[in-house]
């Protein structure tokens, strides 16, 4: 049994001989190897180097061009220009002096100034008849322009007016006119006067006469004789390209004068709700209402031009002085 391990122990130490030799061996083939192939490099370097062409010192260098001395140039001043102060704008008017209630100087009409600017001015209007009855009002905005302002409106009542204001250094001239009345309205808007701040206070004895509306007078000549009839289907056809006379007027009767005033809205489209001016112009071939009067009355002062504004006008005072006569 010793013997065999004994014999064991021999082999075993004999093999680890043949791993260590062989492992020396293997090393110092690599390291061998190593050197050579560095060697190799080393060669391959070098004639690389030889084959390098050899450059003679003279033509590695370049002469420099010889710089003639360029003078120092001396800056040019430019002066700054001095800016052009730009004209500013001066207001026509302080907008602060006309904010606020203002009253006619007959006690009547009041507005409410509430907005204003250079562009557009918007206020309540009031106004009513003597003895405070009847009130009609109206929410108004007007375009501005300067120091005087254009506006076009209808009151609660339904009459259509049109006027004016002008901002004068504080003072607020004031003109408004109704260009179409509400058959059995007893007030409408009329103003015509210098506006005051202070609220005017009416005698019981002896009520202020409101300012008469300017009527064109009828002259001797044109005496109406008979009513004469509309010229085909119209009363005047060119009411919205010529100023109509005081003597086409002054033949008509206020019920003609009526319906010659509504024909210049019904060339437009406005729908009646009086029968009497609803049926006269439903005959008529050339009539189409497609318009609601309220949306028509707002839009109003786009849709006539400055011959139905000035005729509409002119008619509706010849159409109240021939009612005043009982015609």
């Amino acid at each position: 049994m010793n013997r065999k391990n004994d014999i064991l122990k021999i082999i075993l130490i004999a093999l680890t001989g043949i791993f260590l030799l062989i492992t020396a061996a293997t090393m110092l083939l690599s390291g061998q190897r190593k050197r050579e192939q560095e060697e190799q490099q080393k060669q391959q370097a070098l004639d690389t180097l030889e084959r390098i062409p050899t450059v003679s010192p003279e033509s590695s260098v370049t002469e420099a061009p010889t710089l003639s001395p360029v003078p120092s140039a001396v800056p040019t001043l430019t002066p700054t220009p001095t800016p052009t102060p730009m004209p500013t704008k001066e207001p026509a008017f302080q907008a602060e002096d006309y904010l606020g209630v203002w009253y006619s100087t007959d006690g009547l009409a009041s507005l409410d100034i509430y907005e204003l600017n250079e562009n557009t001015v918007t206020f309540f209007f009031s106004q009513g008849n003597q003895d405070g009855s009847k009130v009609c009002e109206a929410e108004v905005t007007g375009e501005v322009a300067g120091n005087a302002a254009q506006f076009l409106f209808t009151d609660s009542w339904g009459n259509v007016a049109s006027g004016s204001m002008t901002f004068d250094n504080g003072t607020l001239y004031v003109k408004i006119s109704t260009i179409q009345r509400v058959e059995g309205v007893s007030v409408c808007p009329e103003v015509n006067c210098v506006m005051t701040r202070e609220q005017p206070v009416s005698e019981p004895t002896a009520a202020p006469e409101p300012t008469p509306t300017p009527v064109p007078e009828i002259s001797p000549s044109a005496e109406p004789t008979e009513t004469p009839e509309p010229s085909g289907d119209y009363y005047f056809p060119d009411s919205d390209s010529r100023i109509l006379t005081d003597e086409e007027l002054a033949q008509y009767s206020s019920s003609d004068l009526e319906l010659a005033k509504n024909e210049i809205y019904a060339r437009h489209g406005r729908i009646f709700v009086t029968e009497r001016i609803s049926s006269y112009f439903n005959s008529k071939s050339w009539y189409q209402g497609t318009i609601d009067p309220e949306v028509f009355d707002e839009q109003q002062g786009s849709i006539f031009n400055e011959y139905e504004v000035a005729n509409i006008g002119k008619i509706a005072a010849w159409e109240q002085k021939k009612r005043d006569e009982g015609n």
